[in-house]
């Protein structure tokens, strides 16, 4: 049943609303909150800050709730504990592994998130199931120079864009390096990915060729989509883009200052926005993702937010500010909304990943 947004926001026609899906419990609350700490923040002020930030404020009933962030090692394994000879004898130093300007987000179905960070020029993975994070591609045939997007497909293998390297780097799922699409003659600046499992596509964006490509599962391109302009189904300077469950597809056409819609073939759906500083306006569009139930979501780099819209593009909340508190952004980039309804947004200047969870009725009383 549909939680119509009308009553809280009388402009809002009373058909529209969100239907907020949690499945998170309260232990993956609590794991959450002891092992991604925020900015310098403690446990404890981690996990009252998962009851702190929700959106929108009260008295309204919460709709998304602050789950934590992911910025270095110490956020999913946590300072490890000393032996009886280190404490003896002292700590052997450990390199602190840490994001250093953080693009494209994206996470699987193994606990792991994975972060195309355009400082570090390489692949860094969290494992929460593990407790572990590590680089990939920073030497070897995978190496990447400037990482910006990232997606996996449902065998485990992921696919990397390289901008500077006009490439889309692919390895398996431990990160050994399987293969490389497009190269300078094909692709001029590849940033959004998306995987359609069911027909094998890797659908890229290029930014400068005002295009998006899709390869097939041998790395060729099977066809393109658009070119550029301002019609509908054209494109200018496009960055992201996002798969719902239907193979449709959502594209941020960033100098457009519009999302648009399309079918899994490139046929045009619908596009919306516009430019301004106005809600539900767009100035410099960056990460957009859906979820499980059609809602859209933008980040916006020049307004330091996230707006969420549904299929008609009719503004349905707001999420953020400038700032560095949990839902405070410093030019945001990639977006990714999971399985469980859970976003991920990186937050390149604050040098981390933000994470949070639509809430279903029971959980938002």
């Amino acid at each position: 049943m549909f939680l119509h947004l009308a009553k809280y926001y009388p402009h809002l026609s009373s058909e529209f609303g969100i239907k907020l899906a949690c499945l998170f419990t309260i232990s993956a609350f609590i794991t959450l909150s002891t092992g991604c700490a925020t900015n310098g923040m403690s446990s404890e002020d981690e996990a009252l800050a998962l009851e702190k930030y929700v959106w929108p404020a009260p008295p309204e009933k919460p709709r998304i709730r602050y789950l934590g962030s992911l910025k270095s090692s110490d956020s999913v394994g946590g300072p490890r504990k000393l032996t009886f000879k280190e404490r003896l004898l002292g700590k052997k130093e450990e390199e602190r592994l840490a994001l250093t300007k953080p693009y494209g987000v994206h996470s699987d179905a193994k606990g792991r998130i994975y972060v195309a960070d355009t400082g570090i020029s390489g692949l860094v993975v969290f494992d929460l199931d593990e407790k572990n994070m590590s680089y990939w591609g920073t030497s070897g045939p995978g190496a990447l120079t400037k990482p910006t997007g990232v997606t996996s497909d449902s065998t485990g293998n992921v696919y990397v864009s390289d901008v500077v390297g006009s490439r889309i780097v692919v390895f398996d799922r431990e990160g050994k390096f399987i293969n490389a699409y497009g190269g300078k003659e094909i692709l001029k600046s590849p940033v959004g990915l998306a995987y359609n499992n069911n027909t094998q596509k890797l659908y890229v964006v290029d930014s400068k060729n005002h295009q998006i490509f899709v390869f097939d599962s041998e790395g060729k391109v099977d066809f393109k989509i658009g070119e550029r302009g301002g019609d509908l189904g054209q494109f200018n300077f496009p960055t992201n883009i996002a798969m719902d469950s239907e193979g449709r597809l959502f594209v941020a056409d960033t100098m457009n200052f519009r999302v648009q819609i399309l079918e899994q073939d490139g046929t045009p759906v619908k596009a919306f926005g516009k430019a301004g500083d106005g809600r539900g306006d767009f100035s410099r569009l960056k990460g957009i993702s859906v979820d499980s139930e059609g809602h859209i979501y933008t980040v916006d780099a020049a307004f330091n937010n996230v707006q969420i819209f549904n299929q008609q593009g009719q503004l349905l909340l707001t999420l953020g500010r400038s700032g560095t508190e949990p839902g405070g952004f410093y030019l945001p980039a990639g977006a990714h909304v999971d399985s469980n309804n859970r976003l991920y947004v990186a937050d390149q200047l604050n040098l981390r990943i933000q994470m949070f969870q639509y809430l279903i009725e029971s959980e938002s009383q």
